[in-house]
């Protein structure tokens, strides 16, 4: 898969419930349902990406864009299924899988920067890969 530019319809198995206004970084859009990410230091949210010091944070509730006038990029935590690359089988279940873009998670042996996504939970040739994005190496838990 490639980022999508397009809301997703993420599904998911379990939401904390708990929605998190980060700030928006400038000149950005991100689509309803895909992962969410800062980037150390920054403090302001962006689409998920394998960059450097990216720290996923969840999967956004809304599309927001800042050329629309959105200012905060509203983010929930908890276990959603995600694009597989191809890469993760079910040998990996319990395992770290990466980001690769905002709808797409990996292994840390193929991408670069190694932004931990969550957990796998589960693998399935349909719906991808499950992930906990609930544990402490994800964002500022």
């Amino acid at each position: 898969m490639t980022a999508t530019t397009s809301d997703r319809n993420t599904k998911e198995s379990w939401n904390d419930g708990i929605v998190s206004a980060i700030p928006l970084t400038a000149s950005t859009k991100i689509p309803k349902g895909v992962i969410v990410m800062v980037v150390s230091g920054t403090g302001t949210a962006l689409n998920g990406a394998d960059t450097a010091n990216g720290l996923v944070m969840g999967i956004s509730t809304q599309l927001v864009d800042t050329a629309l006038g959105h200012t905060v990029c509203p983010v929930m935590r908890g276990r959603f299924w995600f694009g597989n690359d191809g890469n993760i089988t079910a040998a990996n279940i319990g395992q770290q899988a990466t980001i690769l873009d905002n709808q797409t998670v990996s292994l840390a042996s193929v991408t670069t920067n190694d932004v931990v996504a969550g957990l796998i939970l589960m693998v399935d040739s349909v719906d991808g890969v499950l992930l906990d994005m609930t544990g402490s190496k994800i964002g500022a838990a």
